[in-house]
């Protein structure tokens, strides 16, 4: 998929077992094989399957450049090199295509086309005027670009709870090759007494290819880790979330409650919030439980809206949810429930062309003491829930002395 000026392999019986040519070679095998890799992840597991299609074709591209018996017999010599090296440049970029698209970045095809195609029309205007060592000296640039770009998009991709070292692992094989076109480059224009480190009559050197097979295979483990990376993460996200309204299910709100409940033993103030959405039976009697559906997704966006990054918000079952308040004030916590109560009411649930307003009843409990589980703040939580819906519903009932008396 990358690396070095690449020829014709031409096979001898005198040929030591590991010269530059068979190194190249084994490169290309391995390239082929990543390509049924990709094609497998992509089309058959359907696992990032855009990206999947990218690294495909990356693979596919490169071998002609590592491996082509005909090419120096079918174009001029002054093109030859060039010829050679354009599948490799071309396959680099699809390779920082196919990293920014598995990264979940913003893609944007221009500007990688527009760094290619003028690398290549440059390259090949150079090598048509009988400046080989130029239009390999842009080809290499840019191919050390592109693999820079590759590098920062796979730090920029990190994810939160990825280590660090991990991602500079992750990383190392873009930077390597990223130095390896540089000094190509350099020698080409400016050191050319080095040139034997780096070609050799136009070969690769032997140096060159071990450097470069050793890139492709980092690449290529790295990138599956990748993607084995990110199908774990869908599996555990599956695992915690509801699947009707992507908000936390019942264990893995039980998870955060007990970890607040630990909190709250050192001295820390939390509160919970209990929701339930009024008159939910009547919204799927009338409409059916699509429109039932579509409620509980909508009460969620209006919820988040009103909730900050640090807050959690869980699906208890049914239509009855649970809203987590790190360090709050109960004073706080119920001007919180009464601003969504608020935000509920005013925007009312748009269904097959009608307005469907909408309301729900809050109770809203401190995160009590000697109370490991959550069990019994959850329990306080659902009776002032149960208060307010007693009270005639679409309203914010708090904890109080003298509810909490009566309740006990």
């Amino acid at each position: 998929m990358m690396g070095g000026s690449s020829c014709p392999f031409a096979p001898s019986s005198s040929m030591p077992p590991f010269d530059a040519n068979t190194l190249m070679l084994v490169i290309a095998v391995f390239n082929g094989f990543m390509a049924f890799v990709w094609l497998a992840m992509g089309r058959l597991f359907r696992i990032a399957p855009q990206a999947s299609l990218l690294l495909l074709a990356a693979n596919l591209v490169s071998i002609p450049g590592l491996y082509c018996p005909s090419c120096s017999q079918l174009w001029p010599q002054a093109l030859g090199p060039w010829m050679n090296e354009l599948p490799l440049v071309i396959s680099m970029a699809l390779l920082a295509l196919g990293v920014r698209k598995l990264m979940r970045l913003r893609f944007h095809f221009s500007t990688l086309g527009l760094l290619t195609a003028g690398a290549v029309l440059g390259s090949l205007l150079l090598s048509s005027l009988g400046q080989a060592d130029a239009g390999l000296l842009v080809l290499s640039l840019s191919m050390s670009l592109l693999a820079l770009t590759a590098f920062r998009d796979v730090l920029a991709g990190r994810v939160a709870e990825q280590p660090l070292l991990v991602t500079l692992l992750l990383c190392m094989p873009y930077a390597l090759w990223a130095l390896m076109m540089l000094g190509q480059a350099l020698t080409l224009s400016w050191l050319p007494q080095w040139r034997e480190w780096f070609l050799h009559e136009d070969v690769p050197s032997v140096p060159l290819a071990w450097t470069d097979l050793f890139i492709e295979l980092c690449i290529g483990i790295s990138l599956v880790g990748m993607v084995v990376a990110r199908l774990i993460g869908r599996v555990k996200h599956m695992t915690l979330r509801d699947g009707l309204t992507d908000t936390l299910n019942r264990r893995a709100l039980s998870a955060e409650l007990r970890r607040l409940q630990a909190q709250v033993e050192r001295g820390q103030s939390h509160c919970l919030v209990m929701i339930d959405v009024d008159h939910f039976k009547r919204i799927n009697d009338q409409h059916g439980h699509a429109c039932g559906d579509a409620a509980l997704r909508h009460l969620v966006q209006v919820l988040r809206a009103n909730m900050r990054a640090l807050d959690q918000l869980g699906r208890m079952g049914g239509e009855e949810f649970c809203l987590l308040l790190p360090h709050t004030a109960l004073a706080d916590a119920q001007k919180v429930a009464e601003r969504m109560a608020q935000a509920l009411r005013s925007e009312p649930l748009q269904w097959q062309g009608q307005a469907l307003t909408m309301t729900a009843s809050f109770g809203v409990m401190p995160c009590l003491q000697d109370d490991p589980q959550g069990d019994k703040t959850l329990a306080m939580a659902d009776g002032l829930l149960y208060r307010a819906k007693a009270q005639g519903r679409d309203r914010v009932c708090a904890d109080a002395p003298e509810l909490r008396a009566a309740t006990l």
